[in-house]
């Protein structure tokens, strides 16, 4: 359907308009007057529908832009507009550089906050979230972020929960889900169980902040450390790209896989008991003559006073072996049960010894690497463990005594013992509740819901009453986006074949080990299920920093203060109602902090593209961005340069007088060449910057520097008639559009009105958003940088289709003839890395043999791949 716009005709006063037709939607044809607050409003209202609906391309090439989902507090705050911001951005340069991008978004909807918040305010917690996630729904949109909303869904909706439940039995039925009494972590303010991860150096609740107690209680736990080998040595993947020091901090908390456990089991009080030995010694469970247990062993405090010649279960040996409680032994890190082979080990006899503990030696030699195998073998073959794993890593525990999470389908039977809920029975619903002014904080207080009959022999039992932590909905979300309207199953694998690992994972630097930990362990077991077809969830880590806000603090009381508080006298800063010293730091933004900014507030005041630029601009997403007004004048001014470049764009192509007008060849040809080499070189770095470094805050500037080109002295006659202005300005509004879709729209808008168009490789008939991303020319020489052990040893520059086809043999040929490079590679070549980046650049890295020696941890993973 055909649309009118305004193009321009001169005017010796002013700028006066004609209507033209023109397919597009229409330009608000505003150019003569300075961009303003009020026009920015007027656009963005203008282009509001365009933005939030971009058709997509027909790829067959998928990219999955996953943002982590947030909490429904009911309100944006900053951390949210920044990891959308950047997400929305990604999404939408992959979508213009024509790929079939996923960008969902859902709600992680269960948790302690919604249900402390509804009890506060004496209303349902479902109730609650419904009511925040309507609110922060609109706050996204009014952002303009393109989300793929027919995807949305929140975890709290049975139809979800519903297979977190069903995943929760397939870890059952592989004996990765158990229930074991330990000594757990207590928040007394939320009256729960925190995980280990979930507690902080200071021994403090992650989320109420409360000192965390220590209880003795049976919980559910799900074996994460069945996975932890492979989960470390995952992270080596050629597959990962830009995990960074993630990497670091998810090794460090798994831990060096080196020993095995095995479950063994006692009986106390004609009751079966069972728990983990851990040993870096595997043979040991083969020649084990006797257990140690700490006397803080949760075993122990359920032993009888009289209790004397304990022995245990030894599934390896099939023998039992006596169990000594002591706490004069070095035990493991993170253990406290230890098994000693005194006959082989001389630690071990002297052990005996103090123990008083008879030692026979044993005059045949044993083939230690070999039993290490035979042990670890007969563990597997009898399902007891024998899985490679850290001494300190624990398994993952699930169990929360609170109302508003996912119920977990189990059923205690006094026949049957813990019986899984039948899979046809699905899901298990939260039970309504009249009023949560009575108290009610936990399933144990329903009842009605807990009393059933066991699905086994139909005689009278109970649920369980323990819910799953939040985390166990989030460690799965990523796959059932992919099909999320899926009734039979959790999702369908070949919804997932070509579509994952999610192409770029997104959120902040705080989730890098509970989050990602568990996600990756649930998406290893999915794997080993054959529902999935990669091992890893994730490909590409974007990790953004915090947002930081000012905060003032009186130095006496340690009380934060509002900024209005505050007064600066010389370089010091008071309190202007006492005169007290006060103290200035950058920190998270939090409202009892008063440095929070309003998103709302924000919106209102600048517009939603100008915010966007705001929290994408000056610092890269991995950064801590400190929020200040000092950065607004920066893109505030942009914006500004951007309006004048079109304004002056439609002035002179509407000048006819211009078009005939003749400028010296030699002139000419030096400002197309100009263009042309500022064009293709800023595609080149912003491209460079926005797909493969995700430095998003280096492509914009970038596009500053596109913008300055264009506008440094460049005649009107050139502006009017060369080819390289309109290819550049018209790219410039195209790169620019994944950032300010909404500007970009209308400085597109206002470009296609011109009239002597030169160009003719765009789509005239459709908006900014449904262009291509531009691509160098295939002359323009780029950079080929050449690296020797970290170091940067030549930049060569090569035609852009010359580079695409250079292969890595040629490519170190090619460089070993530099000297810079010979004389660093004289002491030989061990390894080479070769990295193209089409239409940008390529890298050789070289590393020489005086980096050959290993580190002690890839040493240890080569001998333990090798056993």
């Amino acid at each position: 359907m055909s649309a009118k716009i305004f193009a321009f005709r001169p005017s010796s006063k002013r700028l006066r308009f004609s209507q033209v037709v023109y397919r597009n939607k229409s330009s608000l044809g505003l150019w003569q007057e300075n961009i303003n607050t009020k026009i920015k409003l007027d656009i963005e209202e203008c282009w509001a529908k365009e933005v939030l609906s971009t058709p997509s391309k027909e790829a067959n090439e998928y990219h999955y832009v996953l943002p982590m989902f947030p909490y429904p507090s009911g309100n944006l705050h900053m951390g949210h507009v920044r990891v959308y911001s950047i997400s929305d951005t990604i999404a939408r340069i992959q979508k213009l550089s024509g790929k079939n991008v996923i960008h969902p978004i859902g709600w992680d909807a269960f948790g302690l906050p919604a249900e402390n918040a509804a009890l506060e305010r004496k209303i349902q917690p479902d109730k609650w979230t419904k009511a925040n996630i309507n609110s922060m729904k609109e706050q996204l949109l009014k952002l303009g972020y393109e989300f793929d909303w027919d995807r949305e869904f929140s975890t709290c909706d049975p139809k979800y929960y519903k297979w977190t439940q069903f995943i929760f039995l397939k870890l059952f039925e592989k004996r990765l889900a158990y229930q074991s009494k330990a000594e757990v972590n207590w928040d007394p303010v939320d009256k729960t169980v925190l995980a280990d991860e979930q507690v902080d150096d200071l021994g403090c609740s992650w989320r109420s902040g409360a000192k965390v107690e220590k209880k003795r209680l049976t919980q559910w736990f799900i074996k994460t450390t069945k996975f932890a080998k492979q989960l470390y040595y995952g992270l080596k993947s050629e597959n990962l790209e830009n995990w960074g020091d993630i990497v670091n901090l998810q090794q460090h908390w798994i831990g060096e896989c080196n020993g095995i456990v095995v479950t063994f089991s006692i009986i106390i009080n004609d009751t079966v008991k069972y728990f983990d030995v851990w040993t870096s010694q595997p043979y040991k469970f083969i020649h084990g003559k006797f257990i140690t247990m700490s006397k803080g062993n949760i075993i122990v405090e359920d032993l009888p006073d009289t209790a004397n010649n304990l022995v245990c279960y030894n599934p390896i040996s099939d023998m039992t072996i006596p169990v000594y409680i002591t706490d004069d032994v070095q035990y493991p890190e993170g253990r406290d049960i230890y098994l000693a082979s005194p006959q082989w080990d001389e630690n071990d006899s002297d052990l005996s010894r103090r123990l008083g503990v008879p030692v026979i030696k044993d005059a045949n030699k044993i083939n230690v690497e070999a039993e290490n195998i035979i042990a670890t073998e007969i563990a597997h073959k009898k399902n007891v463990g024998g899985h490679a794993v850290s001494s300190k890593l624990k398994d993952w525990l699930i169990s929360r005594q609170r109302y508003w999470g996912t119920p977990i389908p189990i059923i205690h039977c006094s026949n049957c013992g813990t019986v899984p809920v039948p899979h046809e029975e699905l899901p298990v619903t939260l039970p309504e509740i009249n009023s949560l002014t009575l108290g009610i904080q936990t399933l144990a207080q329903t009842e009605e819901w807990i009393n059933c009959k066991c699905p086994k022999c139909k005689s009278d039992a109970k649920r369980e009453t323990d819910t799953m932590d939040t985390f166990v909905d989030s460690s799965w979300y990523y796959y059932r986006f992919l099909d999320p309207h899926n009734e039979k199953m959790p999702f369908d694998k070949d919804k997932l074949v070509g579509r994952t690992p999610v192409n770029i994972y997104i959120g902040g630097k705080e989730h890098a080990v509970l989050h990602l930990y568990y996600a990756r362990f649930m998406s290893y077991f999915l794997n080993s299920l054959g529902w999935t077809p990669t091992e890893e969830p994730f490909k590409k880590l974007v990790v953004q920093g915090m947002v930081m806000g000012q905060s003032y603090k009186v130095k006496s009381s340690g009380k934060y203060i509002p900024a209005g508080n505050v007064e600066k006298i010389g370089k010091n800063y008071k309190e202007k109602e006492t005169g007290e010293q006060v103290s200035v730091q950058w920190e998270k933004m939090s409202k009892s902090k008063h440095n929070g900014e309003n998103p709302e507030k924000l919106l209102a005041t600048y517009g939603c593209d100008t915010v966007r630029l705001l929290m994408l601009a000056d610092v890269p997403p991995a950064t801590s961005r400190h929020w200040s007004d000092a950065t607004l004048p920066g893109v505030v001014n942009w914006q500004h340069r951007l309006w004048l470049t079109m304004r002056e764009f439609l002035t002179h192509r509407n000048d006819d007088s211009l078009q005939t007008k003749k400028l010296p060849t030699e002139l000419l040809n030096r400002y197309e060449q100009k263009l042309w080499d500022s064009k293709n070189y800023f595609i080149a770095t912003a491209t460079y910057h926005f797909k493969h470094t995700h430095k998003l805050s280096v492509g914009i500037s970038r596009l500053q520097a596109l913008t300055s080109a264009l506008r440094n002295k460049v005649p009107p006659k050139i502006i009017a008639t060369s080819t390289e202005f309109e290819q550049a300005l018209a790219y410039l509004i195209i790169m620019l559009s994944p950032v300010t879709p909404h500007f970009s729209s209308e400085l597109w808008a206002g470009f296609v009105s011109a009239p002597h168009r030169i160009t003719s490789q765009f789509d005239w008939d459709k908006g900014v958003l449904e262009q291509s991303w531009p691509t160098v020319d295939d002359n323009f020489k780029l950079s080929f940088q050449c690296k020797v052990d970290g170091a940067d040893r030549c930049d060569l520059k090569i035609k852009s289709i010359e580079l695409e086809s250079l292969k890595e043999e040629d490519a170190l040929h090619m460089v070993l003839k530099d000297k810079s490079v010979a004389k660093w590679v004289a002491t030989g070549i061990a390894r080479t890395q070769y990295s193209v980046y089409p239409g940008c650049r390529a890298i050789l890295q070289i590393f020489t043999n005086r980096h050959l020696k290993k580190p002690k941890s890839q040493q240890l993973e080569d001998a333990v791949k090798q056993t």
